[in-house]
């Protein structure tokens, strides 16, 4: 018994190694365990069950991607990740879901606890990408499915935040939504895509460092106002500095007002001195809350259109 386990132990390794530490049943019989060894492994500790038919070896599961592994792993071959998980999986949702949404082949997963299997068509292979190894719908189909899933604000969010780390592909999405049947949500989606049109272009050659920036953009035009530059620098008599949004024509700045990141005595001395170095060289800046911006945008846009009229004068 003690060679089956060593042998056992030496064909687990490399396969865990390259599943976040995570082996099946399957895999697990298929190296030589039988039901009743892979039981004593659980009581002795070297197997440490995650999701029924995934398991833990040598030591228990450990972070969120290891749980989007296991779902993947016990839901079998050709699940991936989608909708919300995919979404902070991406990078385009700060908060990592409670339940794992996944799209599945068949019935795999839907009776297993902790798992969302989505009835809606399945990915076209142009559709599916893997992130720290894990296969999930890409940016543009995870877009199309939070629209079916989410409310208008979260879907907002999400495309502000591709657009924050330069994957906003318009293309793409507007791809996925003409292949195949209806999907729900889509209306909404394509609205805030046509919010998107305008600055579709600035967003990719920019560099847009904060949701705040990513946010203000399509409002902008939605605005009818002229696009700014993003994170442009100027050159005031001390130094170059780089500012949120610029109009360089009309000499005007908008800078975020942020509480979490200004609040502090230094960062606030220094958003003084700043402004006071941008207005000595002939600007005129603006600065806007995000609390401004969500609850009181017509009244901030109100303010720029007049000072862009008074400076373009």
């Amino acid at each position: 018994m003690t060679q089956v386990s060593n042998t056992a132990t030496r064909r687990l390794g490399p396969i865990a190694a390259a599943q976040e530490g995570l082996v099946t049943t399957a895999q697990l019989r298929a190296a030589g365990l039988h039901d009743a060894v892979i039981s004593r492994w659980v009581d002795s500790g070297r197997l440490h069950p995650v999701l029924r038919t995934v398991f833990a070896l040598g030591r228990p599961a450990a972070g969120p991607r290891a749980r989007l592994r296991a779902v993947v792993l016990a839901c079998g071959p050709g699940t991936v990740i989608s909708h919300r998980s995919a979404a902070w999986l991406l990078g385009l949702r700060e908060v990592n879901p409670a339940t794992v949404d996944v799209i599945c082949p068949g019935q795999a997963g839907r009776k297993v606890d902790g798992i969302r299997v989505h009835v809606v068509p399945y990915p076209a292979p142009s559709e599916v990408r893997t992130a720290y190894g894990i296969p999930c719908t890409t940016v543009a189909r995870t877009l199309v499915d939070l629209a079916g899933s989410s409310g208008n604000e979260q879907l907002r969010d999400a495309m502000a935040m591709a657009a924050t780390l330069r994957v906003l592909d318009i293309a793409a999405v507007d791809g996925v939504l003409a292949n195949g049947p209806r999907r729900r949500g889509a209306p909404a989606l394509r609205t805030v895509l046509d919010e998107w049109r305008p600055v579709a272009e600035t967003a990719k050659h920019s560099t847009i460092r904060s949701l705040f920036e990513a946010k203000l953009l399509p409002l902008v035009a939605a605005a009818d106002l002229p696009i700014p530059k993003v994170n442009a620098r100027v050159r005031t008599e001390e130094r170059v500095l780089e500012v949120d949004l610029l109009w360089p024509t009309e000499r005007l700045v908008v800078e975020a007002d942020s509480r979490k990141h200004h609040a502090i005595e230094v960062a606030f001395e220094e958003d003084h001195k700043r402004t006071r170095e941008l207005i000595a060289a002939g600007n005129e800046v603006l600065r806007v809350t995000w609390r401004e911006l969500e609850n009181e945008p017509d009244a901030v846009f109100a303010v720029l259109r007049a000072r862009l009229v008074a400076r373009g004068a």
